[in-house]
């Protein structure tokens, strides 16, 4: 399968909305979007089209969640389906990220809360 991801900016958050699988295959396709789109420290990850991550996505995930920390800023997460919340909460991982029901709530709340 393939993997979609969408960009734009929502109240100067940049929001990226993943679609697809993401697998071994897929995540240079996430991660060159990451290096090019996220030039800030805020971003959201739109999970709502994801319908399946292995580990190599988690780990990138992961990545990122701490390369925005360690610059002051935040990795949100939004709308994750089920078989990828499953996999954030068997890696211990699900009370680590800033997850939140959809990209609304995400960018709604402030850049200095963070859940």
């Amino acid at each position: 399968m393939e993997l979609n991801v969408g960009s734009e900016v929502q109240r100067g958050w940049r929001v990226l909305a993943v679609a697809g699988e993401l697998d071994i295959d897929t995540v240079p396709v996430l991660a060159a979007r990451f290096d090019a789109d996220v030039t800030g420290t805020h971003a959201v990850l739109d999970l709502s089209g994801l319908q399946f991550m292995d580990s190599t996505g988690l780990a990138l995930v992961l990545e990122w969640h701490r390369r925005l920390a360690d610059a002051g800023g935040q990795l949100r997460i939004a709308s994750v389906q089920g078989p990828v919340r499953r996999l954030f909460e068997l890696a211990d991982v699900a009370e680590v990220l800033s997850l939140h029901e959809t990209v609304d709530q995400a960018v709604q709340a402030s850049a200095d809360t963070p859940r």
